[in-house]
């Protein structure tokens, strides 16, 4: 099968999304489908490359962190130029955007079109849902996409109620690489110490998102400062401080505003500031004791529980979004209210004093992310929408 991708981002640049693509991609491949990408430039990437069987075409014209909605508006022409001479290269028999149904209405509008005139299937991978006057006008191209990957049941449910066909809406849980992400041996533990000899005789606690007060990473901070008071060697591991999709350029300051809170809560000696690049992020998991992700909205999925999960950790959510489908309280983690700081507090420390608690949950976890949550059964899953839209007769 001839699979054509487009997205918004790819590894360097890392999110949840780029993670999905960067798993999923290469499987398909490894599983004899042809898979072409379109996506957006990155720093020290070429315009066209082959990784991991998978054929990358990148351009500005999709690349959030440059693009303005006035630069969309005067490129329309360019842009819709630039997606069908893509499409016609691949000669696809199913076209796969994910989150096109969000950030541009030209792209959305074009890419919906040309795949009407073409007749190429068109499937969308919902990782996001939205509440502004964007979102309202994009919703008026829901009935555009043939089928519907949404990737939790909350994205269904949001789907639904804004006008997405419900016959046409799969859900599909994002898988995650188990083999990489894995139960740390003790030669791993002390390579890491070895990179990074600040962590040793600290109790490590990782925040694996972009630092930014969305993934509650000021949740995190205010409970570090509760944490600490009874536990003081404990060590909070932030990421993602560069390198990510930033529409609107919100960023920067968010990563200040978090630095002042860090500042003055007198906490500089207790959290530990770096960007990991993709192909690090595993061995953070594995030093670390407990993962916290106190997402302060409705978290569609949250690809780092199954990070967390499959490297055999704890892990702390709001409970929000699509995140207690995942989560069983007591079992492979905890589920907190949002903004709730000295709850995320009480549940860290309660680990902290009980590893072997923390244990026995990441024994669980890693156990349900091998049963329901790894690569094979995620591109299963999306092998499946492939074929039963392929089996639906074409409007000629």
């Amino acid at each position: 099968m001839r699979i054509a991708m487009l997205h918004w981002a790819f590894p360097p640049i890392i999110g949840g999304v780029e993670s999905h693509l960067a798993l999923l991609c290469p499987y398909l491949v490894q599983q004899g489908h042809q898979v072409s990408l379109l996506t957006a430039t990155a720093p020290g990437t070429p315009e066209r490359e082959s990784w991991r069987g998978v054929t990358i075409k990148r351009s500005p014209l999709l690349d959030l962190n440059s693009l303005t909605p006035e630069t969309i508006e005067a490129r329309a022409g360019e842009i819709k130029q630039l997606l069908e001479k893509f499409l016609l290269e691949c000669r696809p028999d199913i076209v796969h955007a994910h989150n096109f149904h969000y950030f541009s209405f030209v792209h959305a509008a074009s890419l919906q079109e040309i795949c009407h005139r073409h007749g190429w299937p068109l499937v969308l991978t919902a990782h996001n849902v939205w509440e502004d006057e964007l979102w309202a006008r994009m919703n008026t191209l829901a009935q555009g996409w043939d089928q519907v990957i949404a990737v939790s049941h909350y994205i269904r449910q949001e789907l639904m109620v804004n006008g997405y066909p419900p016959e046409r809406l799969t859900v599909v849980y994002h898988g995650t690489d188990t083999t990489t992400f894995r139960p740390p041996s003790q030669a791993d533990i002390q390579a890491i110490y070895a990179t990074y000899p600040a962590w040793r005789d600290r109790r490590l606690v990782f925040h694996p998102a972009r630092m930014s007060r969305a993934k509650g990473c000021d949740v995190s901070i205010r409970a570090l400062d509760l944490i600490r008071r009874e536990i003081p060697n404990v060590l909070l591991i932030l990421a993602g401080t560069t390198n990510t999709v930033d529409w609107g350029q919100k960023q920067p300051a968010e990563v200040a505003w978090i630095q002042d809170l860090i500042a003055s809560l007198d906490l500089e000696e207790n959290v530990f500031i770096r960007f990991f690049p993709w192909q690090e992020i595993p061995a953070v998991y594995k030093a670390a004791e407990v993962c916290l992700y106190p997402s302060s909205f409705q978290e569609p999925f949250g690809l780092v529980m199954l990070e967390a999960m499959a490297t055999a950790r704890p892990i702390i959510v709001s409970r929000a979004g699509g995140m207690p489908e995942i989560i069983r309280p007591g079992y492979n983690g905890f589920l907190v209210s949002m903004g709730n700081y000295q709850e995320l507090a009480r549940y860290t420390t309660f680990l902290l004093r009980n590893p072997e608690v923390g244990t026995a949950m990441g024994q669980n976890g890693r156990r349900l992310a091998e049963e329901n949550f790894t690569t094979a059964v995620m591109a299963r899953n999306t092998l499946a929408v492939y074929s039963q839209l392929l089996a639906l007769p074409r409007a000629s």
